[in-house]
């Protein structure tokens, strides 16, 4: 696969797990809205089957993130009109999951900027949001060639 051989690359390998660390920590320090002192509370309350959730949209994010940036720096691998695509659709996944509270005592960007109705629709459809967001990044994944055999190029 096209991917395993990007992520042979020690550069894209680190690229893909500094993305995931960074992605966690914003997404982490927005669930408690800014007070570090409640990440503690945020770890302790969340469920576990969000949590896997979680940690499985963050690799991705990461991995996605990484192929993006190996596709943008090959010269004619991928079209614009695909590079687009692909960034709008990764982009659309991981700004669905920043409104989105992973546990039920956390308020999450959601909060802030979406009505109360609206935050309360999205906060009993977190777990089937979290699973739409992590079907984005791999369609992102798909459509950029990552499953791919490493003998075809036309991404």
């Amino acid at each position: 696969m096209k991917l395993l051989q990007v992520l042979r690359n020690p550069q894209y390998l680190v690229l893909a797990a500094v993305s995931s660390l960074i992605f966690s920590a914003l997404y982490i320090y927005t669930q408690v809205l800014g007070n570090v002192h409640n990440i503690d509370v945020w770890f302790a309350v969340i469920s576990w089957y969000n949590a896997i959730l979680f940690v499985a949209f963050a690799i991705l994010f990461g991995i996605t993130f990484s192929f993006q940036v190996y596709n943008w720096l090959q010269p004619k691998i991928c079209s614009i009109e695909k590079k687009t695509v692909a960034a709008s659709g990764s982009g659309i996944g991981t700004l669905g999951l920043f409104l989105v509270a992973q546990c039920p005592a956390c308020a999450s960007l959601g909060a802030l900027f979406l009505p109360v109705s609206a935050f309360t629709f999205i906060s009993q459809l977190s777990t089937v949001l979290n699973i739409i967001s992590i079907a984005l990044l791999l369609f992102t994944l798909n459509y950029l060639g990552a499953f791919k055999k490493e003998a075809d190029n036309n991404v």
